[in-house]
Order: C-alpha cells, then structure tokens, then sequence
C-alpha cells in the first residue's frame, strides 16, 4: 500500500471522531417569531415599493381622471395613462401652461381622442397639398410623408411602407404628438413646448402655437404684436384676426380650438 494513503489515514479518522455541533432545537415560540419578522420584513419591502409607486404617480403631469373631466373621448385606462405620462416627461411636457396647450390641440386635432387619422377623401388630401398616404396621423395630426418619416427616424423605426399615417397612428398616436410638441414643430421657435413654457399661459400664447401646429397664416410681426400685448380682434365666425391694420386667417377651427383650451386651462392651469 503506498505510503502516502496510510499517512493520512489518522487524520482522516481523527476528523471522523471530532463531535458534531450539537443541534439546536427551535421551540414553537420561537418559530413564531421567526415567521412573524420574517412576514414584517416583506411588508416593509411591499409598503416601501407602494411609497415609491405612487409619489412618482404623484409626480406625473397627469391623470385619467383629469382627461375625463376635459372630455377626452379615447381611452383613459390606467396603462394607457401610465403611458402618456411616461412620454410627457420624456418630451418634458411637463408645464402647466404647455400641458393645458398640449392636450386642447390634440383634442381639436382629434376629436378629443375619437381619431387618430385625418379624415377626408382623396379630392381633399390633393387639395392640401399631400396624398391619403401621408394625411395627419397621431393625435396632433402629424403630415406629409417626410416629416412622418423623421419621426419613425427618431423612434428607430425603419418603416418605409408606403402609408405612413396608418402605421404612425396604429403604433404611435401619443408619442408622434408629443414628438411633435416638442421636437418635429420649430415654430413658434424653438418647439411649442418651449415656447408655451417660457411665455406662460394665456389665449395669445396659444394662438401662436396653433398657427405652428396648423399652418403659418399671419405675419411674424403680426402675431409678434399679439404676443406682446397689442390690442386685435378676431371677427365673429372666427376665421380671420386683425392686428395693426393687418388681417390674416387665423388657425382652422380658431373658435373650437379656444374653447378646448379654456377647458384644459380649468384642469392643468
């Protein structure tokens, strides 16, 4: 046998003979015990979880309850909500005048949520300058095939189908919009995100963001002149503005676009 297993025998018998540690036996009590931190330390965690849960909730711009008192006619499930805040901090919609701006131009663009697509006919689409294709899609109606694709650009979308607007308002509806607010839109300038934020709220601020949103119908210096105070009247079917002896058309749909900001303004200031 060779000599190098017979020396470690002894040890290997050694290390047999050295007692156990001794078991330690748990009483009832002291299960109890045991369970009972055991159930604290869980709900600790789980109390901990909803703290956190809900103060950012709280934080949210937002909630379902506010769309519905503005008469938002799309969906306002908890999820879909969750979602819509989750882009208006992303895109840092996030002032009050923005907000009230936001969503009483996605509710005139819209139909308070009941269309994500432009409606019209092929004889209308021409007459604006652009295809079925490419009609306003999303709820801030973003158009024209170019545009479209710079946002599907922006999400990391190599979408290069021909109907843009189907796929932008089946998969996209919040987050064109919301792009559109705050990056596709340079006018007013820089976004009108920024510019509703840093002008603060009031009925010419907003009229300055309809005409970026629905098309450049006024004079820089005319609307500039609004904007800083003076004194225009708009006539009594609301369709054009004057200011300083100058008349220009104003935002298509002016009069409802005004009455969906009042109500925005009730709810997000």
């Amino acid at each position: 046998m060779p000599e190098n297993t017979r020396s470690t025998r002894p040890a290997a018998r050694a290390r047999a003979k050295r007692p156990g540690k001794p078991h330690r036996r748990v009483s009832k009590a002291q299960k109890k015990k045991i369970v009972r931190r055991r159930r604290l330390a869980l709900a600790g965690v789980a109390a901990a979880f909803f703290v956190v849960f809900f103060c950012r909730m709280a934080w949210y711009p937002i909630t379902g309850g506010q769309l519905r008192a503005f008469g938002w006619q799309g969906e306002t499930s908890f999820a879909e909500v969750w979602q819509i805040n989750h882009l208006l901090r992303k895109y840092h919609i996030t002032s009050r005048p923005s907000l009230s701006m936001f969503f009483a131009t996605a509710a005139s663009e819209s139909g308070y949520g009941r269309h994500t697509l432009e409606a019209g006919d092929a004889a209308y689409y021409e007459a604006h300058g652009y295809r079925a294709e490419e009609r306003g899609a999303g709820y801030l109606q973003l158009t024209h095939r170019e545009e479209q694709l710079a946002f599907l650009a922006a999400m990391g979308d190599d979408f290069d189908g021909a109907d843009t607007a189907v796929y932008i308002a089946e998969h996209y509806a919040w987050e064109s919009a919301c792009w559109e607010w705050s990056v596709g839109k340079t006018s007013p300038a820089p976004n009108p995100n920024a510019y509703a934020k840093a002008r603060g709220a009031s009925d010419e601020v907003f009229l300055a963001t309809q005409y970026g949103i629905n098309g450049w119908t006024i004079a820089d210096s005319a609307l500039r002149a609004i904007v800083e105070g003076e004194p225009y009247t708009v006539s009594a079917d609301g369709t054009t503005v004057t200011v300083l002896g100058q008349t220009a058309p104003t935002p298509i749909g002016w009069t409802d676009r005004l009455a969906a900001y009042e109500k925005a303004s009730a709810i997000w200031g």
